[in-house]
């Protein structure tokens, strides 16, 4: 549906060390009069099979560029947004030729768009998303490896991947309820972040106590329910202007 009735973006905050909003995370929906609210495992997956993946991931990236120059409108020029990106889009040769595209179009600086990519096609296709991750970092664009920890590559790869920032996985958070800290690896992901000389963002934060071990073992950045659920563009600005969240 080219005129895009069912099809919204909602958007999770990520909170820095001192309480600010960093940064947001686009998060694709679809809501069907018939239907009802579509989860994005199945549309997605919909998606890459019928080859729509590329045209979905464009208006993804349009109206998540969209949202970047609203904050821009409104002062917020800190303010960053990343946007998943699937391994067909970054394979393709016309990649670049979208981002710069909807970058120009929206008329934002793309030093607030940050692309994120699943650890699992960093370890497939490497070589290829390196080469294309590295020109985009030329123009400024950053990146994130997502779902750190679950894709199975190995330490010496995980060098040479051409990333801004890990994302860890909600996975190594939930350990933090169910072992005791001498048990866990989460702190030695972020220092590993660290001497790659990338920013550690930790997914899926429900608990203050995986705050607090978080802030204790210097994580960089902070996103989950604990803060906010995905919203829509109107009330991620309202998060904005309420600044809710310097008390953690």
């Amino acid at each position: 549906n080219s005129r895009r009735d069912s099809f919204y973006l909602e958007y999770q905050p990520i909170i820095d060390k001192e309480g600010n909003i960093h940064a947001f995370e686009a998060l694709a929906r679809i809501y069907d009069k018939i239907l009802g609210r579509i989860s994005p495992m199945e549309f997605i997956d919909i998606a890459e099979k019928r080859h729509l993946i590329v045209e979905l991931g464009r208006i993804i990236l349009d109206e998540a560029c969209s949202f970047i120059k609203q904050l821009q409108d409104k002062g917020w020029y800190n303010v960053s947004v990343s946007v998943n990106i699937s391994a067909i889009q970054v394979l393709r040769d016309d990649f670049l030729t979208d981002l710069k595209f909807a970058i120009n179009k929206n008329q934002i600086p793309s030093e607030n768009l940050i692309l994120e990519i699943t650890e699992s096609v960093y370890a497939k296709n490497l070589e290829v998303i390196n080469n294309q991750l590295s020109k985009a970092q030329l123009l400024g664009i950053r990146s994130a490896i997502d779902d750190f920890g679950t894709g199975y590559s190995s330490l010496s790869r995980e060098r040479e991947i051409a990333a801004d920032m890990i994302k860890i996985d909600k996975f190594f958070l939930d350990q933090l309820l169910l072992k005791d800290e001498k048990d866990l690896i989460t702190s030695d992901i972020i220092n590993l972040a660290h001497k790659l000389g990338q920013k550690a963002v930790a997914e899926g934060i429900e608990h203050l106590s995986q705050l607090e071990y978080l802030k204790k073992n210097n994580c960089d950045y902070y996103q989950g329910y604990f803060f906010s659920k995905p919203v829509v563009a109107s009330k991620a600005i309202e998060l904005l202007d309420s600044n809710d969240f310097k008390y953690y």
